[in-house]
């Protein structure tokens, strides 16, 4: 195995990972989204629908499937902005707060066994890294959003 391509590696890392997570989360009634759930709650009901998309780096179309999945299980909800009526704000219902005790759960569980062997330090080092490479490749000419398309090497 030769480690030269990140995108591949990252790739394997990210199905890996989501598959456990799903195992993990299977008792609740969504089936993906975890992470969406608690950016919004990070909002506290004041990011829109455009915004929570910016934050998470996902496109218009890949947002509104998730809005709408997350709507359709009544876990959030989308409520008009006072200030601008072109905007819809994203909010948690409080059928959501279970749901998302059991997702911080899960990934705080998942993030060690992923990272079992690095000491605190290596694990701030990593997750230092992962994000500089991720701001490194979104300051690109043509950043792209991420879509639930699947990219093939």
């Amino acid at each position: 195995m030769h480690p030269s391509s990140i995108g591949y590696w990252s790739s394997v890392i990210a199905h890996q990972y989501f598959a456990r997570l799903q195992e993990k989360l299977a008792h609740l009634d969504i089936t993906q989204w975890f992470y969406v759930l608690l950016t919004i709650e990070e909002g506290r009901g004041r990011l829109s629908q455009q915004e929570l998309a910016d934050k998470l780096r996902l496109d218009k179309v890949t947002m509104t499937r998730a809005i709408d999945h997350l709507c359709e299980k009544g876990h959030v909800e989308r409520c008009d902005c006072a200030v601008d009526r072109r905007k819809h704000l994203v909010k948690l219902t409080p059928q959501a707060r279970p749901a998302l005790k059991a997702i911080r759960a899960a990934y705080d569980e998942l993030n060690n066994e992923a990272l079992a062997g690095l000491t605190k330090a290596d694990r701030d080092a990593f997750m230092t890294h992962l994000m500089l490479v991720v701001d490194n490749l979104s300051e690109m000419d043509t950043p792209a959003a991420i879509t639930n398309k699947r990219v093939h090497a």
